[in-house]
Protein backbone atom coordinates (compact mmCIF):
# COMPACT_ATOMS: atom_id res chain seq x y z
CA UNK A 1 0.00 0.00 0.00
CA UNK A 2 2.62 2.29 0.90
CA UNK A 3 4.58 1.65 -2.50
CA UNK A 4 1.47 2.02 -4.40
CA UNK A 5 0.47 5.55 -3.07
CA UNK A 6 4.08 6.66 -3.09
CA UNK A 7 3.94 6.14 -7.08
CA UNK A 8 0.52 7.32 -7.58
CA UNK A 9 1.51 10.71 -5.51
CA UNK A 10 4.90 10.63 -7.85
CA UNK A 11 2.54 10.44 -10.68
CA UNK A 12 0.31 13.60 -9.29
CA UNK A 13 3.59 15.44 -9.19
CA UNK A 14 4.59 14.37 -12.98
CA UNK A 15 0.50 15.39 -13.95
CA UNK A 16 0.98 18.75 -12.24
CA UNK A 17 4.54 19.63 -13.45
CA UNK A 18 3.46 18.79 -16.49
CA UNK A 19 0.13 21.05 -16.21
CA UNK A 20 2.32 23.62 -15.29
CA UNK A 21 4.34 23.78 -17.93
CA UNK A 22 1.63 23.76 -20.43
CA UNK A 23 0.36 26.63 -18.19
CA UNK A 24 3.65 28.67 -19.28
CA UNK A 25 3.93 27.98 -22.66
CA UNK A 26 0.11 28.93 -22.84
CA UNK A 27 0.94 32.38 -21.10
CA UNK A 28 4.19 32.87 -23.21
CA UNK A 29 1.96 32.49 -26.58
CA UNK A 30 -1.08 34.86 -25.33
CA UNK A 31 1.80 37.20 -24.58
CA UNK A 32 2.77 37.94 -27.76
CA UNK A 33 1.00 40.18 -28.91
CA UNK A 34 -0.53 40.94 -32.59
CA UNK A 35 0.21 43.49 -34.78
CA UNK A 36 -2.10 44.74 -38.19
CA UNK A 37 -1.05 47.29 -39.97
CA UNK A 38 -2.85 49.49 -43.21
CA UNK A 39 -1.07 51.64 -45.19
CA UNK A 40 0.06 53.28 -48.23
CA UNK A 41 3.33 54.26 -49.73
CA UNK A 42 3.62 57.74 -51.32
CA UNK A 43 6.22 59.39 -53.79
CA UNK A 44 5.72 63.12 -54.53
CA UNK A 45 2.43 62.68 -53.33
CA UNK A 46 1.52 59.75 -55.34
CA UNK A 47 1.37 55.95 -55.11
CA UNK A 48 4.83 53.63 -55.27
CA UNK A 49 3.42 50.49 -56.49
CA UNK A 50 5.16 47.36 -55.86
CA UNK A 51 7.18 48.71 -53.66
CA UNK A 52 8.11 45.90 -50.55
CA UNK A 53 6.97 47.22 -47.16
CA UNK A 54 8.86 45.65 -43.93
CA UNK A 55 7.51 45.75 -40.19
CA UNK A 56 10.60 45.92 -38.07
CA UNK A 57 10.64 46.02 -34.20
CA UNK A 58 13.13 47.81 -32.52
CA UNK A 59 14.89 47.95 -29.16
CA UNK A 60 18.33 47.68 -27.35
CA UNK A 61 19.18 44.37 -29.87
CA UNK A 62 19.02 43.78 -33.46
CA UNK A 63 15.98 44.75 -34.97
CA UNK A 64 13.37 41.87 -35.55
CA UNK A 65 11.34 41.53 -38.75
CA UNK A 66 7.58 40.98 -37.61
CA UNK A 67 6.30 40.52 -41.23
CA UNK A 68 6.08 42.13 -45.18
CA UNK A 69 4.34 42.93 -48.00
CA UNK A 70 3.98 44.85 -51.36
CA UNK A 71 2.03 47.56 -52.18
CA UNK A 72 -0.47 47.56 -55.02
CA UNK A 73 -0.99 49.78 -57.83
CA UNK A 74 -2.35 52.13 -55.71
CA UNK A 75 0.65 51.98 -53.47
CA UNK A 76 -1.68 50.28 -49.96
CA UNK A 77 -0.58 47.52 -48.51
CA UNK A 78 -1.81 45.61 -45.61
CA UNK A 79 0.44 43.46 -43.00
CA UNK A 80 0.50 41.82 -39.80
CA UNK A 81 3.04 40.27 -37.53
CA UNK A 82 3.64 39.70 -33.71
CA UNK A 83 5.82 40.69 -31.51
CA UNK A 84 6.37 39.83 -28.11
CA UNK A 85 8.47 42.65 -26.74
CA UNK A 86 5.92 45.51 -25.31
CA UNK A 87 8.69 48.11 -25.13
CA UNK A 88 9.52 47.75 -28.24
CA UNK A 89 9.21 50.03 -31.19
CA UNK A 90 7.85 49.28 -34.61
CA UNK A 91 8.85 51.04 -37.82
CA UNK A 92 8.12 50.45 -41.27
CA UNK A 93 10.67 50.40 -44.56
CA UNK A 94 9.76 50.96 -47.69
CA UNK A 95 12.19 50.13 -50.74
CA UNK A 96 12.03 50.03 -54.32
CA UNK A 97 8.90 50.44 -56.38
CA UNK A 98 7.22 52.26 -59.53
CA UNK A 99 6.06 55.81 -58.20
CA UNK A 100 3.09 57.09 -60.43
CA UNK A 101 4.74 60.43 -60.35
CA UNK A 102 8.23 59.00 -62.02
CA UNK A 103 9.44 60.08 -65.32
CA UNK A 104 10.41 57.07 -65.60
CA UNK A 105 9.46 53.55 -66.14
CA UNK A 106 10.26 50.56 -64.06
CA UNK A 107 11.48 50.11 -60.50
CA UNK A 108 13.59 52.47 -58.96
CA UNK A 109 16.01 50.75 -56.69
CA UNK A 110 16.95 54.35 -55.05
CA UNK A 111 13.61 54.31 -53.46
CA UNK A 112 13.39 53.67 -49.46
CA UNK A 113 11.28 55.62 -47.27
CA UNK A 114 10.51 55.16 -43.59
CA UNK A 115 8.00 55.64 -41.13
CA UNK A 116 8.29 55.14 -37.03
CA UNK A 117 5.37 54.61 -35.62
CA UNK A 118 5.66 53.35 -31.52
CA UNK A 119 4.48 51.21 -29.81
CA UNK A 120 1.30 51.07 -30.67
CA UNK A 121 0.93 51.91 -34.67
CA UNK A 122 -2.58 53.68 -35.79
CA UNK A 123 -4.81 52.11 -37.66
CA UNK A 124 -3.64 53.69 -40.99
CA UNK A 125 -0.02 54.79 -41.96
CA UNK A 126 1.92 56.50 -44.73
CA UNK A 127 5.04 56.50 -45.97
CA UNK A 128 7.09 58.71 -47.52
CA UNK A 129 9.37 61.45 -48.03
CA UNK A 130 7.60 63.53 -45.26
CA UNK A 131 7.52 60.50 -42.41
CA UNK A 132 10.99 60.39 -43.91
CA UNK A 133 12.48 63.13 -42.88
CA UNK A 134 10.53 63.06 -39.81
CA UNK A 135 11.56 59.84 -38.40
CA UNK A 136 15.28 60.19 -39.32
CA UNK A 137 15.77 63.37 -37.47
CA UNK A 138 14.16 62.56 -34.65
CA UNK A 139 16.33 58.90 -34.39
CA UNK A 140 19.41 60.59 -35.60
CA UNK A 141 21.12 58.77 -32.91
CA UNK A 142 19.61 55.56 -32.80
CA UNK A 143 19.50 54.89 -37.08
CA UNK A 144 22.01 53.44 -39.04
CA UNK A 145 21.03 52.48 -42.47
CA UNK A 146 17.44 50.31 -41.96
CA UNK A 147 18.66 49.32 -38.36
CA UNK A 148 17.04 51.28 -35.17
CA UNK A 149 18.94 50.19 -31.70
CA UNK A 150 18.65 51.87 -28.32
CA UNK A 151 17.18 51.59 -25.06
CA UNK A 152 13.31 51.32 -24.67
CA UNK A 153 13.39 54.93 -22.90
CA UNK A 154 15.57 56.79 -26.17
CA UNK A 155 13.47 54.92 -28.50
CA UNK A 156 10.18 55.52 -26.87
CA UNK A 157 11.10 59.07 -26.34
CA UNK A 158 12.42 59.88 -30.00
CA UNK A 159 9.64 57.85 -31.61
CA UNK A 160 6.61 60.03 -29.42
CA UNK A 161 8.49 63.24 -31.30
CA UNK A 162 7.73 61.77 -34.89
CA UNK A 163 4.27 63.04 -34.47
CA UNK A 164 5.42 66.59 -33.68
CA UNK A 165 6.43 66.38 -37.58
CA UNK A 166 4.04 64.62 -39.42
CA UNK A 167 0.95 63.08 -39.17
CA UNK A 168 1.33 59.74 -39.27
CA UNK A 169 -1.84 58.32 -40.74
CA UNK A 170 -1.69 60.87 -43.63
CA UNK A 171 2.05 61.80 -44.21
CA UNK A 172 1.09 65.42 -44.10
CA UNK A 173 2.46 68.06 -41.46
CA UNK A 174 2.20 67.49 -37.99
CA UNK A 175 0.56 69.68 -35.26
CA UNK A 176 3.90 71.40 -33.50
CA UNK A 177 5.72 71.81 -36.80
CA UNK A 178 2.28 73.93 -37.59
CA UNK A 179 2.62 76.41 -35.03
CA UNK A 180 3.17 79.93 -35.26
CA UNK A 181 6.93 79.20 -34.04
CA UNK A 182 7.87 76.76 -36.20
CA UNK A 183 5.93 77.83 -39.39
CA UNK A 184 6.37 81.61 -39.45
CA UNK A 185 8.48 82.65 -37.04
CA UNK A 186 11.92 80.00 -37.69
CA UNK A 187 12.67 78.35 -41.15
CA UNK A 188 11.96 74.88 -39.57
CA UNK A 189 8.80 74.20 -42.09
CA UNK A 190 10.42 76.01 -44.86
CA UNK A 191 13.94 73.76 -44.00
CA UNK A 192 11.23 70.31 -43.68
CA UNK A 193 9.62 70.41 -46.71
CA UNK A 194 12.72 71.52 -48.72
CA UNK A 195 14.64 68.43 -47.74
CA UNK A 196 11.71 66.09 -48.34
CA UNK A 197 11.24 67.71 -51.99
CA UNK A 198 14.76 66.50 -52.68
CA UNK A 199 14.14 63.41 -51.95
CA UNK A 200 10.99 63.67 -53.71
CA UNK A 201 13.08 64.51 -56.68
CA UNK A 202 14.83 61.14 -56.83
CA UNK A 203 11.81 58.99 -55.70
CA UNK A 204 10.00 60.29 -58.80
CA UNK A 205 13.19 60.80 -61.08
CA UNK A 206 11.83 63.71 -62.53
CA UNK A 207 15.31 63.93 -64.13
CA UNK A 208 17.86 61.00 -65.57
CA UNK A 209 20.51 61.97 -62.85
CA UNK A 210 18.03 63.23 -60.42
CA UNK A 211 19.41 60.61 -58.16
CA UNK A 212 22.78 60.95 -58.79
CA UNK A 213 22.52 64.35 -58.09
CA UNK A 214 21.44 64.20 -55.12
CA UNK A 215 23.97 61.17 -53.44
CA UNK A 216 26.67 63.60 -54.86
CA UNK A 217 25.62 66.24 -52.64
CA UNK A 218 24.91 64.19 -49.77
CA UNK A 219 28.35 62.52 -49.62
CA UNK A 220 29.64 61.97 -46.46
CA UNK A 221 32.85 63.87 -45.01
CA UNK A 222 34.29 60.63 -45.50
CA UNK A 223 33.34 60.32 -49.29
CA UNK A 224 30.78 57.98 -48.15
CA UNK A 225 27.99 58.12 -51.44
CA UNK A 226 24.56 57.04 -50.67
CA UNK A 227 22.74 54.80 -52.02
CA UNK A 228 18.80 55.07 -51.52
CA UNK A 229 16.94 57.91 -50.12
CA UNK A 230 16.94 57.03 -46.54
CA UNK A 231 20.61 57.35 -46.65
CA UNK A 232 20.77 60.58 -47.92
CA UNK A 233 18.04 61.69 -45.35
CA UNK A 234 20.54 60.22 -42.78
CA UNK A 235 23.40 61.78 -44.25
CA UNK A 236 21.86 65.35 -44.15
CA UNK A 237 20.70 64.52 -40.30
CA UNK A 238 24.73 64.37 -39.67
CA UNK A 239 25.73 66.36 -41.56
CA UNK A 240 23.87 69.35 -42.17
CA UNK A 241 25.97 71.69 -43.18
CA UNK A 242 28.09 69.94 -45.77
CA UNK A 243 26.98 70.95 -49.61
CA UNK A 244 24.36 73.20 -48.73
CA UNK A 245 24.17 74.97 -51.42
CA UNK A 246 24.01 72.03 -53.57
Amino acid sequence: MSVTCQRNRGLVGRIAALALAGFGLSSAASAEAAVSINGQVLGGGAPIANSTVTLWAASAGEPKALGQARTGMNGQFTLSGTDSDKDAVLYLIAKGGNAAASKADGDNPAIALITVLGSKPPERVTINEFTTIASVVTHNQFIDGTVIKGTPLQLRISAGNVPNFIDLATGGYGTAIQDGLNSSQTPTMANFATLANLLAGCTTQVSADACAKLFAAATSPGGAVPADTLAVAEAIARNPGRQADK
